[in-house]
C-alpha cells in the first residue's frame, strides 16, 4: 500500500511543479512592466533611449526632480481629500444597505436587490452627462463634492453585494443573542456585525482607495482649477511638460503607484479572506 501511494503521489507532485512553474512565468510577465518603469525612473538623461534595460548608474535624484518640478504635495493633499471620504462613505453606506438586505425581510426585497445588481451593468459613460448636468445645477462643478458625496449613498453595487454575501454567512444566532441582552438594531450592527466583517470591509477599503486614487475621468470632468488637481491629473500635466524626459515621468509614476502597492501588500490577507468567503457564501 505504501509503494502504491508513493507511485500515486508522484504524478501529483509533477503536476504541482508544472503549475508552480506556469504561475511563476505569469508572475514574471506581470512584473516586467513594473520593473521596466522602476529602471527607467533610475536612468540618467543620457541613457533614456539606449537599449540597456537596467541603468548603469542609478540616478536617485530623478525622484526629487519629479517631486519638485510639479506641485506634487499639493496634488497629494488634494487626492487624499477625495480618497478618504470615499473610503469612509463606501464602507458606511454599503455596510448599512448590506445589513438591511441580509438581516431583514421586507416587501420587494428580491426585486430591489436585483435592481441594485442591475446598476453594475450600466456603463459609466451613459450616466456621465446627466450627472454632470445635475452637479452643475447644484453648483458643485470645480469642487470636490461630486467626487465625494455620492460615496455616502452606496453607489457601488459590487461593494453592497460583497458585504451582503459576507453578512449572510454569519449565523443569526449572534443577532438573537444581542437582542436578548437588550441590544437594538443599531447596537447589533455597530458592535456585533461590523467587528465580524473586518476582512470584507478591508477589501472594500482597498478597492475604493485604489479606484479613487487612480481615478482620472472624475477629476478631469469636474475640476478645472489647477490648484485642485489630484495626482492623476497632475501626472498628466507633468507628461505634457516633459514629453521627452521619460525618466522623470517614470519617477513620478512610481511615486504615485507606491502607496497602492504598499497598501495592497499590507492588506492582501484580509482581501483574500473577504472575497473568498463572500464568493463562497450562498445568499
Amino acid at each position: 500500500m505504501t509503494a502504491i501511494s508513493k507511485k500515486a503521489s508522484l504524478p501529483t507532485k509533477i503536476g504541482r511543479g508544472i503549475t508552480m512553474l506556469f504561475l511563476l512565468g505569469l508572475s514574471i510577465l506581470v512584473l516586467i512592466p513594473l520593473v521596466w518603469t522602476i529602471c527607467m525612473a533610475l536612468k540618467p538623461a543620457g541613457e533614456i533611449y539606449t537599449n540597456n534595460f537596467f541603468p548603469t548608474t542609478p540616478e536617485w535624484s530623478n525622484f526629487y526632480k519629479a517631486v519638485t518640478d510639479i506641485d506634487f504635495f499639493r496634488y497629494l493633499l488634494n487626492t487624499l481629500i477625495v480618497v478618504l471620504p470615499n473610503v469612509a462613505g463606501q464602507v458606511m453606506s454599503c455596510s448599512l444597505v448590506a445589513y438591511g438586505f441580509s438581516r431583514y425581510e421586507f416587501r420587494g426585497k428580491r426585486v430591489w436587490f436585483l435592481i441594485l445588481l442591475a446598476t453594475m451593468m450600466i456603463p459609466g459613460q451613459i450616466t456621465m452627462i446627466p450627472q454632470f448636468l445635475l452637479y452643475r445645477q447644484l453648483g458643485w462643478v470645480n469642487t470636490y463634492l461630486p467626487l465625494t458625496v455620492p460615496a455616502f449613498f452606496a453607489t457601488s453595487g459590487y461593494n453592497v453585494f460583497l458585504m451582503r454575501s459576507y453578512m449572510s454567512g454569519i449565523p443569526k444566532d449572534f443577532d438573537e443573542a444581542a437582542t436578548i441582552d437588550g441590544a437594538g438594531p443599531i447596537r447589533s450592527f455597530t458592535q456585533i456585525m461590523l467587528p465580524m466583517c473586518k476582512p470584507v470591509m478591508t477589501a472594500i477599503c482597498v478597492f475604493t482607495f485604489m479606484g479613487t486614487w487612480n481615478d482620472f475621468n472624475g477629476p478631469l470632468i469636474y475640476l478645472y482649477d489647477a490648484n485642485k488637481y489630484t495626482l492623476s491629473l497632475g501626472l498628466s500635466f507633468f507628461k505634457g511638460l516633459y514629453t521627452s524626459k521619460w525618466n522623470l515621468l517614470m519617477a513620478a509614476t512610481v511615486l504615485v503607484m507606491l502607496p497602492i502597492l504598499v497598501l495592497f501588500f499590507l492588506a492582501q490577507d484580509y482581501i483574500i479572506d473577504g472575497i473568498s468567503i463572500s464568493s463562497g457564501t450562498k445568499g
